[in-house]
């Protein structure tokens, strides 16, 4: 695989919520930033559903992250578990460390391992220099693989939906980093909030997502907020096709992946 000339971006999205929308923004960022430079989606969540909208529903005869993980001569290698989408033929622009259930087996495995919250970042050092960006799919939750997924990046994104939920997810997420700030852990920037489901009715957002609305602006002072992904049914079913928003013509739709996409691709060139 090619050698990228600059340093790779990290970006992980994270949201101790779950139904955040998490895996559909990693979805959206990585085939969006797979048109500017070398990318690898890093499905870092047990559920998989990154790796199942990526065209890989059966992993029972392969390895996956979760092998990556393990100590000494058990560890396998990033490189050995890398698929290509086999839903939409991308070359090697978009490649996927892909993850299932087993993953949260091996959480419990490491817990007790020295130095057991790099890991992951461990992992990715080999690969590393082969792409320009590498986007992680955390979990929901706190845990050291919601440790591991932060402290393996960069930047972050949080996205939250548009409810009193995602308001206090945010809160919540952001309190989690700043913890880990306090214990003089480096922690990864933090990019912006992604208001996800912004809920729509006969033209006008309805009272629980305009109250989310002002909540996350009022309780995020000083930290950007991208423009509101709406809810449609359009999101679902370019997930399962294993497409972007823009893909698909729904650049409206997507335009706060676009500005995250723009804000990586920026910092990324200069």
């Amino acid at each position: 695989m090619p050698t990228s000339s600059k340093p790779t971006s990290v970006i992980c999205v994270a949201c101790l919520s779950g139904g955040s929308g998490k895996s559909t923004t990693v979805l959206n960022l990585a085939t969006m930033l797979s048109a500017h430079g070398r990318t690898l989606a890093v499905d870092f969540d047990p559920q998989g559903d990154l790796t199942q909208w990526l065209g890989h529903k059966d992993l029972s005869q392969m390895a996956t992250i979760a092998e990556t993980l393990l100590s000494g001569t058990e560890r396998i290698a990033v490189e050995e578990i890398l698929l290509a989408p086999s839903n939409e033929d991308r070359g090697e622009g978009l490649m996927l460390a892909p993850a299932d259930d087993s993953l949260a087996n091996m959480a419990e495995l490491i817990v007790g391992k020295v130095g057991r919250e790099f890991f992951l970042k461990r992992a990715l050092k080999s690969v590393g220099s082969q792409f320009d960006y590498i986007v992680i799919d955390s979990p929901p939750g706190k845990g050291i693989l919601a440790y591991n997924a932060l402290l393996a990046a960069g930047s972050v994104v949080i996205p939250v939906e548009t409810t009193n939920k995602g308001v206090h997810a945010a809160h919540s997420t952001r309190t989690l980093i700043n913890d880990l700030i306090e214990i003089e852990y480096t922690v990864p920037e933090l990019l912006g909030i992604l208001p996800t489901r912004d809920q729509w009715s006969g033209g006008r957002r309805t009272k629980m997502a305009k109250a989310a609305m002002e909540a996350l602006e009022a309780e995020n002072a000083g930290i950007r907020l991208f423009s509101p992904i709406v809810q449609s049914t359009i999101v679902t079913r370019a997930n399962a096709a294993g497409l972007s928003l823009e893909e698909i013509g729904e650049e409206k739709l997507a335009q706060g992946y676009r500005e995250i996409v723009d804000l990586l691709v920026k910092s990324h060139d200069a």
